[in-house]
C-alpha cells in the first residue's frame, strides 16, 4: 500500500507556526476587529458592561441556565477582565453543565476557540489553563477532543490535525483517532487521512479494526476506486494480527462489485465462508447488488444457496436489492412475485421495496397499476414519503390526465410534503404536454413565490412548449428572464430553441443561436447537428444541409441514423437518386441499418422515377430487415404502377396491402382510379370508386375534381390533372 510522506503531520505544524488567524464566525470576526481599535466608549460604559456581565455569569453558574449563558461572550470577558480571569469564569460555566449537558459544554469551548481563531500557540496555552481551573472536572484530552470536533465541524481539517498532534503529547485514545480519521475521509481529505493512519501505525495508538474499516471505506466508496490499496489493506491487517470483521469484508466486496468485478467478488465471498471467516447479510447483499446491476440474475440462485449454507437469512434489504434490480431491468412481474414471496417467508416489505416497483411501473408506462399499488399501500397502513409521491407524480405527469395529476398533487400537499424542483418540473411538463402553457407559467411563478429555485430542466420544458406553439420570440424573452435568476441555457436548451426555429421555418436564425452556443463553450453534438440538418431539409435548403453534414465529418462527429434519414429523405424528394445510393452505402459502411423512413423515401423516389422493379426490390429488402411497410408505402407503389399503366401490379399491391390488414386511404383509391382512367378502363375506375364509398371513404377535393364533381372550390391544379386524365 502506498504510504504518505513520513512526518507530514509534524511538518504541517512547523509550516503553521506563524499562520494567519482564521475566524470561525462572522460575529467572532467582527469582535476581533474591535480588539485592534481604540476604545470609542467611555470608562463608565465599561463599568456598566462589567456590572451587567457579572450578574449574568453568576445567574448562569448557579442555575445552569443556558439562555443566560449563551449571552456571555469569551471575547467580551477578556476585554473586561483579562484572559486569566475570563478562563476561570468559563471554567465555572462549563462545570455548571457537566457531566450531562455535553452540547452546552462544547458550545462554551467553541467560544474560546473562536477567540483564538485557529490551532495556534494561544489556544494551546488557554486549554491547559481551562483544565487547571476546572479542578479535574475535565481532562486536557477531553478538551482537545472537543477542540478537534469544533475544527472538523468548521471544515478546518488542518487545524484539527494540529490540535490532534497537541493532544498526543498527553496521550490520545483510539476513539479520538478514529473520529478524526472518519471525519477526514468524509471530508474527502484523502492525503490527511492517509497521513494520520500512517502516524497511528508509526507512533500509536495502533489502528484497530474500526480504523481499518474507515480506510477500507475510503478506498472503495471514494470518487477514485482504489482496489489495489484495499486488497493490500486486508493483507496488512492479517500481518499485524488484526482480524477483519464482516463489515470490512462487505465493504471490500462492495468495491469489487463497483469495479464490475462481480464474479471475483462472488469467488472471494465463497472462499470466506468455506474458510469460516466472518460474513453476514451485508457481504451477500453487496454481491447480490453487483449481479443485479449487471443484469446477471441467473447467478443469484447460487448466491441465495450460499446464504443458506452459511446460515445467513436474507433480510428485507436483500429482497429490496433484488426487487430493485429486477424492476430496473424491466422484469416487473418477477419483482412483484419476489415481494409476494417475502410476505410468505415472514419478511415484511418496506416502503423502499415498493418504491422500486413503483419506479419500474412508471418508467415502463404502467402508471395505472402503479397508482393502484400506491392506493393499496395507503390502505395497508403505509405512510408514503416524498420519494414515493414524487415517483408516482412523475409517472402521472408523463402519461395520465391532468385531473389525476392534480388529485395526487393536492394529496401530497395535504400530507405536509413541500414539492421540490423535481415535482414542480413534472407538473409544468404535464401542463405543457396538454398544451396549457399559460397554466404552466403560472406554476412557474408559484414555484418562485414558494422559494423553490427552478433548474435548467424546468426552463427547457417551458422553452420547448413556447417553441411548439410557434412562440419563438416569447421563448427568447423567457430565457432572458431566467438568466436573471442565474440559470444559463445548456446544450439541451439550445437543441430545443434551434428545433423550434426549424419548426417555424426560421432556419436563417439558426446560425445566430449556434454561434451564441459555441461562444458559451458548448460543443455541438450529433443530435444538434441532426436537428439543424433536418430543419434545412424541410426548408428545402438541401445544399446547406449537405454542407453541414460534411462539416460534421470534418469535425469527426459521427452522423447517426437520424442524420442519414433526414438527408436521404431530402435527396429523394429532390430526385437525386445517385446521391441517395452513395449516402446509403456510406451509412451501411458505418454499421448503421436503414430504418423504415429511409426505405420509404427510396421506394417513393423509385416510384416517381417509374422504376418499379427497383421499388419492389427495395420493398422486399425492407421486409427482410424485419420492417413492415405501411399504407403510405403501398400507396406509392400503386401510384407508380398506375403511372406505367401496369394495373395488374397495382392490383397485386392492393391485395398484398389488404392481406396485411392495412386500410387503403382516399389517396390509395385515387391512385387506382387515375391509373384505370389513364388506361381507358372507366368501368374498373368506377368499380374502384364504388368500393371506396362502400368502405366509408369520402372523395377529397382532388378526386372530386378528377371525376368531374363540383365541390364549390376552384382548384386549378386538380382541374388540369383531370383534363390530362380524361
Amino acid at each position: 500500500m502506498r504510504r504518505a510522506v513520513p512526518g507530514f503531520l509534524r511538518r504541517a505544524l512547523v509550516l503553521r507556526k506563524d499562520a494567519p488567524v482564521l475566524c470561525l464566525s462572522s460575529q467572532a470576526c467582527c469582535l476581533k476587529d474591535m480588539d485592534h481599535q481604540e476604545p470609542s466608549r467611555s470608562a463608565v460604559y465599561g463599568d456598566y458592561r462589567s456590572q451587567c456581565l457579572l450578574p449574568l455569569i453568576t445567574l448562569a453558574v448557579r442555575t445552569s441556565n443556558w439562555d443566560a449563558t449563551r449571552k456571555v461572550s469569551f471575547r467580551e470577558c477578556v476585554r473586561l477582565y483579562g484572559r486569566s480571569q475570563s478562563v476561570g469564569l468559563f471554567a465555572l460555566l462549563i462545570q455548571s453543565f457537566l457531566p450531562r449537558r455535553i452540547r452546552e459544554v462544547r458550545c462554551l469551548i467553541h467560544r474560546i476557540v473562536d477567540y483564538c481563531g485557529n490551532a495556534g500557540p494561544e489556544l494551546f496555552e488557554l486549554a491547559p489553563m481551562l483544565v487547571r481551573n476546572m479542578g479535574g472536572s475535565m481532562t486536557l484530552l477531553q478538551v482537545y477532543a472537543a477542540v478537534v470536533r469544533i475544527f472538523v465541524e468548521s471544515s478546518m481539517f488542518e487545524d484539527a490535525l494540529l490540535a490532534y498532534i497537541e493532544a498526543k503529547k498527553v496521550g490520545v485514545e483510539p476513539r479520538l483517532c478514529n473520529f478524526l480519521l472518519k471525519c477526514l475521509v468524509k471530508g474527502n481529505q484523502i492525503m490527511y487521512a492517509r497521513s494520520l493512519f500512517d502516524d497511528m501505525k508509526s507512533f500509536g495508538p495502533s489502528p484497530n479494526v474500526y480504523s481499518y474499516s474507515i480506510l477500507m471505506s475510503m478506498y472503495t466508496h471514494g470518487e477514485r476506486l482504489c482496489l489495489k490499496e484495499a486488497h493490500e489493506l486486508l493483507c496488512e491487517m492479517e500481518m499485524n494480527g488484526v482480524k477483519p470483521n464482516a463489515a470490512i469484508y462487505g465493504t471490500y466486496l462492495y468495491g469489487l462489485c463497483r469495479a464490475r468485478q462481480v464474479t471475483s467478488a462472488w469467488d472471494f465471498l465463497q472462499k470466506l465462508f468455506q474458510r469460516g471467516y466472518p460474513c453476514n447479510s451485508y457481504c451477500f447483499n453487496a454481491v447480490i447488488h453487483g449481479f443485479c446491476s449487471e443484469g446477471q440474475f441467473e447467478e443469484l440462485t447460487e448466491v441465495f444457496d450460499g446464504m443458506k449454507k452459511c446460515g445467513v437469512a436474507p433480510d428485507v434489504h436483500t429482497y429490496s436489492i433484488l426487487v430493485d434490480g429486477l424492476c430496473k431491468q424491466g422484469y416487473l412481474m418477477t419483482g412483484w412475485n419476489v415481494i409476494s414471496g417475502m410476505t410468505r417467508n415472514g419478511i415484511s416489505p418496506n416502503l423502499v421495496t415498493y418504491s422500486s416497483l413503483l419506479h419500474g411501473l412508471c418508467k415502463t408506462g404502467k402508471v395505472e397499476w402503479a397508482c393502484e399499488i400506491f392506493k393499496w399501500l395507503k390502505e395497508q397502513g403505509f405512510k408514503h414519503d416524498q420519494i414515493t409521491y414524487s415517483i408516482v407524480l412523475h409517472g402521472c405527469c408523463q402519461h395520465l390526465d391532468l385531473e389525476i395529476v392534480y388529485d395526487l398533487w393536492n394529496d401530497m400537499i395535504q400530507h405536509d410534503f413541500a414539492p421540490d424542483v423535481y415535482d414542480y418540473t413534472n407538473l409544468i411538463y404535464a401542463l405543457c404536454r396538454h398544451r396549457y402553457l399559460e397554466e404552466a407559467l403560472g406554476v412557474f411563478e408559484l414555484m418562485l413565490e414558494n422559494g423553490v429555485s427552478p433548474n435548467i430542466v424546468t426552463c427547457t420544458v417551458l422553452v420547448d412548449s413556447f417553441s411548439k406553439e410557434g412562440l419563438i420570440s416569447e421563448a427568447f424573452l423567457f430565457l432572458d428572464k431566467v438568466r436573471q435568476l442565474g440559470i444559463v441555457p445548456n446544450l439541451c436548451t439550445y437543441r430545443v430553441i434551434i428545433n423550434g426555429l426549424c419548426r417555424v421555418n426560421k432556419s436563417n436564425d439558426v446560425w445566430g443561436i449556434f454561434a451564441d452556443m459555441i461562444k458559451r463553450g458548448y460543443v455541438p453534438d450529433v443530435v444538434l447537428y441532426s436537428i439543424i440538418i433536418d430543419g434545412f431539409v424541410k426548408a428545402l435548403k438541401l445544399g446547406e444541409a449537405y454542407r453541414l453534414y460534411h462539416k460534421m465529418l470534418d469535425e469527426e462527429i459521427e452522423p447517426n441514423i437520424f442524420t442519414y434519414t433526414s438527408l436521404i429523405n431530402g435527396l429523394c424528394h429532390d430526385d437525386r437518386l445517385p446521391d441517395v445510393m452513395e449516402l446509403e452505402k456510406h451509412m451501411i459502411g458505418k454499421g448503421l441499418v436503414p430504418d423504415k423512413i429511409v426505405y420509404t423515401s427510396v421506394i417513393a423516389c423509385y416510384c416517381r422515377r417509374s422504376n418499379m422493379k427497383s421499388a419492389i426490390g427495395m420493398l422486399r429488402e425492407m421486409e427482410r430487415q424485419g420492417l413492415s411497410p405501411d399504407a403510405f408505402v403501398y400507396t406509392c407503389l400503386i401510384s407508380g404502377f398506375g403511372k406505367v399503366l401496369a394495373m395488374d401490379g397495382a392490383n397485386l399491391m392492393l391485395k398484398e396491402m389488404e392481406s396485411k390488414n392495412l386500410t387503403p386511404t382516399v389517396v390509395t383509391y385515387t391512385a387506382l382510379i387515375i391509373g384505370y382512367l389513364k388506361t381507358g378502363d372507366e368501368g374498373k375506375a368506377h368499380m374502384v370508386y364504388k368500393s371506396m364509398l362502400q368502405a366509408g371513404i369520402t372523395p377529397d377535393a382532388k378526386l372530386s375534381c378528377i371525376l368531374g364533381f363540383s365541390n364549390g372550390e376552384d382548384d386549378s391544379e386538380h382541374s388540369h390533372e383531370a383534363k390530362e386524365v380524361l
